[in-house]
């Protein structure tokens, strides 16, 4: 089967590029469907992120529409899917890549942050789903983004428990619309360098310090990125999967075959509570 996405349309949560040197997760995914054929919606609530995507796809001779989108917030996500059904009259594809790192431990971490996870981690994926679903026919695919620290925890209570709730979303839209016709799978990234891992470093000698003990991590003992799992993404969203649905790939270089990882306290987790209650 093939991964040509000619003629199909694509929608991208979180596919703003950065200003790091890694490219985002979304911002690779989204490029690389362009690539494989597809238009893709970059629904992102920086605009000029989303338009810097574009920009990227232009010259890979894809097109991209820059749409400005705060999917937290279930109008801002009926909206979006409304202005794509507009432009292109049709959806084929929804990833659902939006996300936020919150970390810090179960008695560290404050109400405000868990709320602010739970709406860009959670809410987006579901009100993404629920508007995109009824424009959808049969053969239609939807991959969520998680993460390997459903399994093992990595000091990020508020991220692993987000994804955890949106891998659940995964098995009930694979089990209730495969009969429509319509996928839903998960991409589990462990010890990928994105741009995300690289905002949280304070320092470059931070961020190059974090980048070997990642690599360190993983069976093959190699290096990561975001196109590795957008590679995994445009396996799932194209033809090529047609008959697989309600599963998880992880993109962790085997990281899992090594874990639970008994020098665990030593991985320095950058992010901070935003607030004291």
């Amino acid at each position: 089967m093939t991964k040509d996405l000619s003629g199909l349309t694509a929608i991208v949560t979180g596919a703003g590029a950065g200003p790091e040197a890694a490219p985002s997760i979304g911002d690779a995914i989204a490029r690389l469907l362009g690539r494989a054929g597809a238009t893709v919606a970059l629904l992102d609530i920086d605009e000029k992120a989303a338009e810097k995507t574009a920009v990227l796809m232009k010259e890979d001779g894809a097109r991209g529409i820059p749409i400005h989108a705060d999917v937290t917030d279930e109008v801002a996500c009926r909206e979006a899917v409304g202005k794509v059904m507009s432009d292109c009259g049709r959806i084929d594809i929804l990833v659902n890549n939006v996300a936020i790192g919150q970390g810090t431990s179960p008695t560290q971490i404050v109400e405000a942050d868990w709320d602010r996870a739970m709406a860009v981690n959670v809410k987006s994926v579901l009100f993404m789903c629920k508007h995109v679903i009824p424009e959808m026919s049969a053969g239609g695919s939807i991959v969520n983004l998680s993460t390997t620290a459903i399994e093992t925890p990595s000091a990020s209570t508020a991220y692993g428990a987000t994804k955890a709730a949106v891998e659940a979303i995964t098995y009930e839209v694979a089990m209730q619309h495969g009969p429509d016709g319509i996928r839903c799978n998960n991409v589990r990234p462990g010890e990928v360098w994105s741009a995300m891992i690289e905002r949280g470093c304070p320092t470059p000698e931070a961020a190059e310090a974090k980048r070997e003990q990642r690599k360190a991590r993983t069976a093959l003992l190699s290096e990561s990125s975001s196109w590795d799992v957008a590679e995994a993404v445009l396996f799932l969203a194209s033809p090529a999967a047609r008959f697989i649905t309600g599963q998880t790939i992880a993109v962790d270089g085997g990281a899992a075959l090594l874990r639970p990882d008994p020098n665990w306290r030593e991985d320095r987790c950058y992010w901070k509570a935003t607030s004291q209650s």
